[in-house]
């Protein structure tokens, strides 16, 4: 992949991220509120992105992979979100580089 190729998938990204967060603000401000049920599908979404990312690897990670799952689940009682990934993150590339 080129240096090229990359900037066009990150650009394209970009667009395609802005397209549709503007169009649901302008869908939004065109219908006025949203219906309960919509509202209702809208707030499930954080939780099935998170099912989504962590299944795989709690079915088929490491096992390093796996605590660090548990940990930032336990974590995210009480530090903040940002905070918690960064630890995550951390927790598995020093596991990876010691060979777990």
């Amino acid at each position: 992949m080129s240096d090229l190729d990359l900037w066009l998938i990150i650009l394209g990204g970009g667009l395609l991220t802005y397209l549709t967060r503007i169009g649901g603000h302008l869908l939004i401000a065109r219908i006025g509120a949203l219906p309960p049920r919509l509202e209702a599908a809208l707030n499930a979404v954080p939780a099935a992105v998170i099912t989504t990312i962590v299944a795989p690897v709690v079915v088929s990670g490491t096992w390093a992979e796996r605590l660090s799952i548990l940990a930032c689940g336990l974590l995210c009682l009480w530090l903040p979100g940002i905070v918690v990934v960064l630890l995550g993150t951390a927790f598995v590339a020093v596991a990876r580089s010691q060979g777990f």
